[in-house]
């Protein structure tokens, strides 16, 4: 295969994704110019590494086990770096875990929804659940990626992505409490 039609192929094939890919990596990383760093990372890698993609299997799933992996080497060389913690989140978290609300609409969000379907507050939950929990949260509810793929992409067992699954959500819940109240979803005190 010639070094164009290589090119062409690859371009044809990453092209339907790149909104997709914008977005995760701009909810991954929180931060515009991080998220660029990021998608441009992951398209060098792509590139360099496509003669290893298999020709008719999930394209999609392949380019996103790249940036989720490029974002998590990131990520453990950031955390290894001293950090603060502020009482702020530590106040976050003791309410995540003091209120529940009733499975809604919420449960039941539609893959591929962009950052014009979310309102601000969603977005900030979204951006302050855990690290874990929101990059399976992103994968499976926003990006519509099935529990196996995520766990390919993520080299942990199925039943991990589960819990992380259910314990960031039920965080989304917690955070967006009071939100869901005043658009009107049945909310529980437990």
């Amino acid at each position: 295969m010639s070094l164009n039609s290589t090119h062409r192929e690859f371009n044809e094939l990453i092209t339907p994704h790149l909104r997709s890919l914008e977005n995760t990596a701009y909810r991954l990383t929180r931060d515009q110019l991080e998220a660029e760093d990021l998608l441009q990372e992951t398209f060098y890698k792509s590139y360099k590494a496509f003669g290893q993609y298999e020709r008719n299997t999930n394209f999609r799933a392949w380019i996103f086990k790249i940036m989720v992996n490029t974002y998590i080497t990131a990520y453990r060389k950031m955390v290894r770096r001293p950090q603060k913690v502020s009482y702020d989140e530590l106040e976050d978290f003791h309410l995540y875990q003091n209120e529940v609300f009733e499975p809604t609409q919420l449960d039941a969000m539609q893959p591929g929804f962009s950052d014009s379907h979310f309102e601000d507050e969603v977005k900030t939950a979204l951006e302050k659940l855990p690290y874990y929990f929101r990059l399976v949260v992103l994968l499976c509810d926003i990006e519509g990626f099935s529990y196996q793929e995520i766990s390919r992409m993520l080299n942990v067992p199925v039943g991990t992505i589960m819990s992380r699954l259910h314990r960031g959500r039920s965080l989304l819940r917690s955070r967006l409490s009071r939100y869901a109240r005043t658009k009107g979803y049945a909310i529980s005190q437990n």
